[in-house]
């Protein structure tokens, strides 16, 4: 595995780096990794996570490519930015998808978020159509009653029961306005605003539609809004995902998966959905 730091963009504005895998055959087929940055963070993740991500991805045989948003890191602010910030975020998204096919010969590629860039990455799938998987942690999700009976479980057998924080974040999501019920909320901080259901619904039809392939994963970060596997699938249920949903909690891990286990597991089953939907050669099986 080789990284390369590139500059791209219209106005070589834009900083990021490469994991390229050593052994890359021409025509290959396989979708370059794309990481999108949280708030304002940039490339290396928080804790380091999408710098260890991408390394573990690009050795297991995959292109991997993480950037610095337009004025925030390394990347400066173009001339001529869009003042509008989805334009501006689909720009760089695609000057990084071209810059993917230039470097690796990707012709596709699957979007990594956390958090907020997990909103980013949907933005980003619905309007891009040579998206084919995204990797949402600890991003959207909808509200069941099967959430409200084990949040309202674990909250009774709790030692902050009696916290009224907690609970204010319990009343907000579920018994808010509408639109306090739609908003991320990650320690009764609100990081980005939640699709509504319908929406939500809607926007993954069409993913599904164009055989994009959906990995959720999330962390106990993630327990004001999320807290069993499946919940995803049941809160949508006039969604056919048949095969393109995946899901899958990580009860240990804390919304910025900075525990090593937690990233090792974290690791294995993403190589895992990937291998799946995008097969190496018999003599590069992925592992961490």
């Amino acid at each position: 595995m080789r990284t390369i730091p590139l500059v791209f963009g219209h106005d070589s504005h834009l900083v990021g780096t490469l994991a390229r895998p050593d052994v890359l055959p021409a025509g290959h087929g396989r979708p370059g990794i794309l990481f999108l940055n949280s708030g304002f963070v940039h490339r290396v993740g928080a804790h380091g996570l999408y710098t260890a991500f991408a390394r573990v991805i690009a050795e297991a045989g995959y292109p991997t490519l993480r950037f610095d948003y337009a004025g925030t890191g390394e990347s400066r602010r173009p001339r001529g930015m869009a003042s509008a910030r989805a334009e501006q975020l689909l720009m760089e998204c695609r000057a990084a998808i071209d810059e993917l096919s230039t470097q690796a010969e990707c012709r596709h590629v699957v979007l990594i978020g956390l958090c907020s860039g997990a909103d980013d990455a949907h933005q980003v799938s619905m309007a891009e159509p040579r998206v084919v998987g995204m990797i949402q942690l600890d991003g959207h999700s909808t509200i069941t009653a099967g959430f409200i009976i084990r949040f309202l479980a674990r909250r009774i057998f709790s030692p902050h029961i009696f916290s009224p924080r907690r609970w204010a974040v319990f009343v907000k999501r579920v018994m808010g306005t509408d639109n306090s019920k739609h908003k991320n909320t990650v320690d009764d901080m609100d990081f980005f605003e939640m699709p509504d259901r319908n929406t939500l619904a809607s926007d993954l039809s069409h993913l599904i539609a164009r055989n994009v392939r959906l990995f959720y994963v999330y962390s106990d970060g993630a327990n004001t809004y999320y807290n069993h596997r499946g919940q995803l699938r049941r809160g949508l249920a006039s969604v056919d995902f048949g095969e393109a949903l995946t899901e899958c909690l990580i009860p240990s891990a804390n919304h910025m998966f900075s525990g090593l286990s937690e990233r090792t597991i974290l690791f294995e089953h993403v190589l895992t959905w990937l291998a799946e939907g995008w097969p190496l050669q018999d003599n590069e099986t992925p592992h961490v």
